[in-house]
């Protein structure tokens, strides 16, 4: 069954016409003893990204949850979302079974999109495998696809992108293939885009999620719509910039830009102080988002454990910022809605 707001057919043009902004994260929240969901924390994320300005935000799997407990954290996320508010599945799993169920379940849902994976035991020898994955996803149902072209699959041994263009090009004309989130090519990832939006342009949203590029996305490629990524770190000004942007208050748009370069920086050192571990540091996420008044609380292992010195750095440069933080983070761990 499909509660989706749209058919298959549409997917392309409602993506180019109406997505506009940016695409935060919700992780989930526990309870205090981790043994289940925290559906008050899980609310009040939801309502906070939506009170901030997002677009949308992207419901988090890789963060702990059994397949059972990510199809209830979606659940919550579809019955607290005000009205306009979209969301994003994750379709990143162990089990092909797990992403199959969640494919149906975000259609059942009715959620925007989801956001394409690859399975751990999908070891490509050729683009064409790449494809063979992504096209069989893509028939399985009518929920509009986000690829994800990034160095984490470990696919640099299939071209000097690190994620194969010509697969790119041949994905982004499938049906249900509404947007490509490219962070490939590294250090050239701007490069890279350029290379992809002429490739790939005409038949999909492109985009790279990092929020530092976005001035000039917006202003040689005419950029629209940027995500997935952790976005709440910064409270609402990424979504405040990017629309006095668009808007052609580009003084103004770029003086807010500007105007967290200190938090900019102090979460881009710290990101590279675990880069080559292939995931995201997602309880330095929560506790950012924390910081910007977001449930906060740890996620259950494994995870990467968030030291107090990294939590000083990343207070340090919001501080620097000009954001109005809890004095202390005493209540991090418990979260603001303990359950």
């Amino acid at each position: 069954m499909s509660n989706l707001p749209y058919v298959r057919s549409e997917i392309k043009e409602r993506a180019k016409s109406e997505w506009f902004g940016a695409c935060n994260v919700t992780a989930p929240s526990f309870t205090v003893d981790f043994r289940g969901l925290n559906e008050a924390g899980i609310r009040h994320d939801i309502a906070r990204a939506a009170e901030m300005g997002f677009w949308g935000t992207l419901i988090a799997s890789e963060c702990g949850t059994t397949t059972d407990e990510y199809v209830r954290f979606m659940e919550i996320c579809v019955d607290a979302a005000p009205a306009g508010f979209k969301l994003v599945s994750h379709l990143s799993f162990s089990d092909r079974d797990d992403v199959f169920r969640v494919l149906d379940a975000s259609c059942a849902l009715g959620v925007e999109a989801g956001l394409l994976a690859y399975p751990q035991d999908l070891v490509p020898s050729s683009s064409a495998d790449i494809v063979e994955w992504t096209s069989m996803v893509s028939q399985r149902s009518d929920l509009a696809l986000i690829l994800f072209a990034v160095m984490t699959w470990g696919y640099r041994s299939l071209g000097p992108e690190g994620f194969p263009h010509d697969a790119l090009e041949e994905m982004a004309r499938l049906e249900t293939a509404a947007a490509i989130k490219y962070e490939a090519s590294p250090p050239g990832i701007l490069a890279g885009l350029a290379d992809v939006l002429k490739r790939c342009g005409e038949h999909t949203v492109v985009q790279c999620p990092m929020e530092s590029t976005a001035p000039a996305l917006i202003d040689w490629y005419g950029v629209r719509w940027i995500g997935t990524s952790g976005y709440e770190s910064f409270g609402d000004r990424v979504p405040r910039f990017f629309e006095l942007l668009h808007k052609g208050q580009w003084e103004e748009g770029m003086a807010l830009y500007y105007s967290f370069q200190a938090a900019r920086e102090a979460k881009g050192a710290w990101s590279a102080t675990w880069g080559g571990s292939n995931l995201i540091h997602r309880n330095g996420w929560k506790y950012l988002g924390w910081l910007q008044g977001f449930n906060g609380g740890l996620l259950r292992m494994p995870q990467m454990r968030l030291q107090p010195g990294q939590m000083k750095q990343l207070r340090g440069g919001l501080a620097a910022s000009g954001y109005d933080l809890p004095a202390d983070d005493t209540d991090f761990y418990a979260s603001r809605n303990p359950s």
